[in-house]
């Protein structure tokens, strides 16, 4: 294999033939309202938009996180990845929806406690996403209750060591907690993720040239060790500011989070989505 055929990782802005993404300021986010239309069309791979919060305010959103206050429930991934949510994951919910909705409610308090008035990080995400997306409304999903509302996002602390293996978002499809919301959402899931507190080093976003587009069963969830070669594909990697958003076909391919190197917790906020099926709108949880 020559040196042009090899793999290759790329820094964001640098060259690589799969990875599509358009980068820019938030005070530039008017000259891109067709930017996650393009991303879900899959005309773009990302979209990274710098600067959505200034730094002093994720420092004070860090610094309240790492008090635990508010007081988020505070849920786990499993030990080895050295991680946690503020919120529960929609993967890790069992089977009593009754409970994940009651927690739903005091999880949209807690976060507007967070980043208060206009700093509001609910209101702010659903906005700045759909000016991205032509004006279309960004809306937690609703839940088979009308007073019921599915987590919008999940905040997520990284501790040293901490990482999220190779995985597809569409793994997610075919997990038991997913099936009312898979009656209301089209075939085409993407995420978004805020970087709150960033680590000191690691903690970056690894998109792999790999697409799957659906999970069939449950088996194909969950690590792809010995599925792919990860070193025989090249890739491209993510690493935010405080503040910035990047915004990710993760739903076709394959992506990790790198370890976090260094005591310095990384913090995200962290949301999937995709198109409603009955309305010109798209919805969101954690």
């Amino acid at each position: 294999m020559s040196l042009a055929e090899s793999p290759t990782e790329r820094l964001l802005g640098a060259p690589t033939p799969f990875f599509r993404v358009a980068e820019f300021g938030d005070e530039r986010r008017a000259q891109f309202p067709d930017a996650v239309t393009r991303l879900r069309e899959r005309r773009l791979t990302a979209v990274v938009v710098r600067g959505l919060y200034d730094a002093a305010t994720m420092a004070t959103a860090t610094a309240r996180l790492e008090a635990h206050d508010p007081p988020f429930l505070k849920t786990t991934f499993p030990e080895k990845f050295r991680s946690w949510f503020y919120g529960r994951n929609l993967n890790l919910v069992g089977t009593d929806p009754l409970t994940y909705f009651h927690q739903a409610a005091e999880f949209h308090d807690h976060l507007e406690q967070l980043l208060p008035g206009e700093q509001s990080l609910r209101r702010r995400l659903l906005a700045v996403l759909s000016d991205l997306d032509e004006g279309r409304p960004y809306l937690p999903a609703p839940g088979p209750e009308p007073e019921w509302d599915y987590m919008m996002t999940t905040l997520r602390g990284h501790a040293e060591g901490g990482y999220i293996p190779p995985h597809c978002d569409n793994e997610q499809s075919v997990r038991n907690s997913y099936e009312h919301l898979q009656t209301l959402v089209e075939d085409r899931m993407y995420s978004a993720v805020l970087m709150i507190g960033p680590p000191e080093s690691g903690g970056d976003l690894q998109v792999y040239d790999h697409c799957v587009e659906h999970a069939a069963s449950h088996e194909d969830t969950g690590a792809w060790a010995g599925k792919v070669e990860l070193e025989s594909l090249s890739s491209a990697r993510v690493t935010l500011a405080a503040g910035d958003l990047v915004i990710v076909d993760s739903g076709r391919y394959l992506h990790r989070v790198t370890p976090v190197e260094g005591p310095t917790t990384r913090w995200v906020a962290c949301s999937f989505m995709a198109k409603a099926v009955d309305r010109d709108a798209v919805y969101c949880w954690g």
